[in-house]
């Protein structure tokens, strides 16, 4: 077959129209097969009561920029005042003790004791000058050992009773033994710690913010009885976020930690950021593509990464999506 120059004239445009639409065509392909699109994810804290009771006053509402300590909401402290108020009698009740052990008796006390010594000490001097005459008498033999007896008996009996009477004025003057004041500072200390739980219940009557940020979920109001431990408030940091992907594991190749991609953001007018992998999942997860063909095929399971941006993006909100050029 013979061609003329004018059909090969015809001929060779023809060609390079469908190799140029080709090309073409294989690149939009490649750029779509390399675009990964991932979810802007946050840190968000919940808050929560340690104790339960009945929320007394909110003050803020979804969308509020809260700081770091600020009160979000008070819950009612009836019981709590209770509580705290029966934790410090029993601190100074303790106290009081601990003061009486140490500085000993009162001073009607000592006066007291040392009455009763004088007097014990007189009653003793008075049976020791009978009981001397009782022994002349006697070894002159006129009296009875009978009446002997009774004397000596007295005379015992009133050595006894001022010994009794000098223990105690030494009691009295030394003050409370030292195992009295060890257990007296011992319940002092354990009412003293029973005080600062209950201070430390009382302060969780404010609910605090953990962090700066913007309070993205509030789900109780004033009046409603909470449990402790059931998250009230969710405050978000707008300051801190990053890109989830799911990546199949035959694209992992050119991903590693550190790696920088770009990425094109929809909702901030296809502006184009530059993100660094911050995390590669040290597992596998989930399959997300099935061979069609079963000679020897396996399922491709997917690697969860995470990307930061390179720089503080402004209005980067959770669950914008990311177009990340791989």
């Amino acid at each position: 077959m013979k061609f003329n120059k004018s059909s090969i004239v015809l001929i060779i445009p023809a060609v390079i129209a469908i190799i140029a639409v080709s090309v073409l065509v294989a690149n939009s392909v490649n750029k779509e097969e390399n675009i990964i699109t991932g979810i802007v994810e946050s840190t968000q804290v919940d808050v929560a009561s340690k104790i339960p009771g009945r929320v007394d006053t909110v003050f803020v509402s979804e969308g509020d920029m809260v700081h770091k300590g600020q009160i979000l909401a008070r819950l009612e402290s009836k019981e709590m005042d209770a509580k705290l108020g029966q934790a410090r009698g029993l601190v100074d009740a303790a106290k009081s003790k601990v003061q009486m052990a140490h500085n000993g008796a009162r001073p009607e006390e000592k006066q007291a004791a040392e009455r009763l010594y004088f007097q014990a000490k007189a009653q003793y001097e008075l049976a020791n000058k009978t009981w001397t005459r009782i022994q002349s008498l006697f070894r002159d033999g006129v009296i009875s050992a009978q009446e002997k007896d009774q004397s000596e008996f007295q005379f015992k009996a009133a050595k006894e009773q001022m010994e009794a009477a000098k223990a105690r004025l030494d009691m009295v003057n030394k003050g409370a033994r030292l195992e009295e004041i060890s257990g007296a500072e011992a319940l002092y200390f354990q009412a003293q710690n029973t005080y600062n739980e209950a201070q430390a219940y009382h302060e969780e009557l404010n609910l605090v913010s953990p962090i700066t940020g913007e309070l993205s979920k509030k789900i109780t109001n004033p009046g409603e009885i909470i449990a402790s431990g059931y998250p009230l408030f969710t405050v978000m940091d707008p300051s801190d976020t990053w890109v989830v992907l799911q990546v199949r594991e035959d694209k992992m190749s050119s991903i590693k930690k550190g790696s920088v991609f770009y990425g094109k953001v929809p909702a901030l007018g296809n502006r184009k950021l530059q993100f660094e992998v911050s995390y590669i999942s040290p597992m596998a997860e989930f399959a997300t593509w099935k061979p069609t063909n079963q000679k020897g095929e396996f399922d491709l399971k997917t690697f969860e990464i995470r990307l930061r941006s390179k720089s503080q993006v402004k209005d980067l909100r959770p669950g914008m999506t990311v177009n990340i050029i791989m």
